[in-house]
């Protein structure tokens, strides 16, 4: 178990950027000490390291990142539960569907964004070497 000082440096979150995260739901509330401090298990870490990457690395907006954790709950609770029906599972697959058509939208985007660097770089590249043989 891990206090939120040392969650913070295992995440490179912010205590403040955690309480918030739990507070709007993006992350279920950890268990606490009879003093109220928050007690952090491995998998609640690695469920915020997640979080900080889909954020810094994808540039999830908070609303896609409750989208995309409530759908992890959803299915996690779907396997443990009997009673789901083929109709939730479908609509849960849908909802999967939505959240990788979403990351390809941005992939691609990156992609545009990465080759226009590309053509840049190249172009300061050669801009560099013509004023070199001038010089």
């Amino acid at each position: 178990m891990y206090k939120i000082d040392e969650v913070t440096k295992m995440t490179g979150l912010t205590k403040r950027a955690v309480r918030y995260y739990e507070e709007i739901g993006l992350i279920l509330p950890p268990s606490r000490t009879k003093g109220n401090v928050r007690l952090y298990t491995e998998d609640e870490v690695s469920e915020l390291k997640k979080v900080a990457e889909a954020k810094e690395v994808l540039g999830f907006s908070l609303q896609e990142l409750q989208e995309f954790m409530s759908l992890k709950r959803t299915i996690e609770q779907a396997k443990r539960d009997q009673d789901v029906s083929a109709q939730d599972v479908l609509e849960i697959e849908n909802m999967i569907h939505t959240q990788m058509e979403m990351i390809m939208y941005k992939v691609d985007k990156m992609m545009t964004f990465k080759e226009e660097l590309e053509a840049m770089h190249k172009r300061a590249t050669d801009i560099r070497k013509r004023k070199e043989q001038e010089e």
